[in-house]
């Protein structure tokens, strides 16, 4: 009788001191949220002491000009850190989130003992046929619409004029991006999203909420679709090394591009399209969004999905809720469309 007692203490104790191995959907609204305003609150810490150490060495910045824009442009050990920051931020939300709720790191579902050359080699074409299948059509088309409304881009970005600053960017805006927001929305948000969604409104959910974090309209279109395509790989797949691959070799892309543009060794008709080149751009699109299609249909649904069982006990009360979303990712949802009204103004 009393081994009997221990033996359902110990099990007891297994369960309380057990990790899980999945994640829920209040677990993806909580992140969604963290997401959108720590990286917020650190960045103006950051700026606020950057600006009293430069004005403290005498910096002086010209009437008119936006002292963020002037310390980016002039100061590198401000601009450097400044494009790390948020990326830094959401991987230390994946690993701080995953460790006080009691969750383990493989949560994420990224292996490489399980992935096949085959599916990575077709995730890294899929992300630079992305760039080119909708560079003329977003950059072109629907950027001179923008700046016909008066919408001009106002994004930060490091220098691009050397090899040694292609490769720093190729760094800190290709592999940096690729890896922490994959952690946070395909790993965490999109898993926990269907525990209640289903996968076509997880996909959907998921690539809205992605465009949002980006707060600008003119960074909204293709985050949306990027987003979306990224969800039905890690959907299909269930092997966060895919997604990861696919948008590393798009940023990658969108950066060689940039680089060889803005240096002279390209000259893409991306300024003032004519009518005829924003139906091929069009027609571009299509073709591409057919392909992904192609790819989803005839290849990667006859893949074998790896499948996880789910352990470990998941503690969570039940959220507040609207309809079947959380009311933190619906609230992030507002805050992140809010920044983006603001931006726009």
């Amino acid at each position: 009788m009393f081994d009997m007692k221990n033996s359902q203490v110990n099990e007891n104790l297994k369960k309380v001191v057990a990790k899980r191995n999945f994640y829920t959907n209040k677990d993806a609204g909580n992140v969604y949220l963290y997401a959108l305003l720590l990286p917020l609150a650190v960045g103006l810490l950051f700026c606020y002491i950057s600006i009293s150490i430069a004005e403290g060495n005498g910096m002086i910045v010209p009437e008119g000009e936006n002292v963020i824009s002037y310390m980016f442009a002039n100061y590198v050990w401000f601009s450097v850190p400044y494009m790390i920051l948020t990326q830094l931020v959401f991987f230390l939300i994946y690993v701080a989130y995953s460790k006080i709720n009691r969750i383990k790191f493989s949560a994420c579902n990224v292996s490489f003992k399980k992935a096949k050359p085959t599916i990575a080699l077709v995730s890294v074409g899929a992300g630079i046929a992305a760039v080119w299948g909708f560079i003329f059509l977003i950059e072109g088309a629907f950027g001179a619409m923008f700046s016909s409304m008066g919408i001009v881009s106002d994004s930060l970005g490091l220098p691009l004029n050397t090899v040694g600053w292609l490769f720093v960017n190729l760094l800190i805006a290709g592999v940096l991006p690729a890896i922490c927001e994959e952690l946070l929305f395909r790993g965490i948000i999109f898993q926990g999203m269907k525990e209640r969604f289903s996968a076509l409104a997880s996909v959907l959910l998921n690539g809205l909420l992605f465009a949002l974090m980006h707060q600008s309209i003119q960074q909204f279109i293709y985050p949306f679709i990027l987003g979306c395509v990224l969800s039905v790989l890690m959907h299909r797949t269930n092997n966060l090394l895919y997604p990861i691959l696919m948008h590393m070799a798009n940023n990658f892309m969108t950066i060689i591009i940039s680089f060889l543009q803005l240096n002279g060794y390209i000259n893409l008709p991306l300024a003032n399209m004519p009518w005829w080149l924003i139906i091929i751009a069009i027609l571009l699109a299509v073709a591409t969004g057919a392909l992904f299609y192609v790819i989803d249909r005839f290849f990667l649904k006859k893949q074998e999905k790896v499948e996880v069982e789910k352990e470990g006990e998941c503690y969570q009360t039940e959220p507040f809720k609207i309809g079947k979303m959380p009311i933190t990712m619906a609230l992030g949802g507002l805050v992140a469309l809010a920044f983006l009204i603001v931006n726009l103004l």
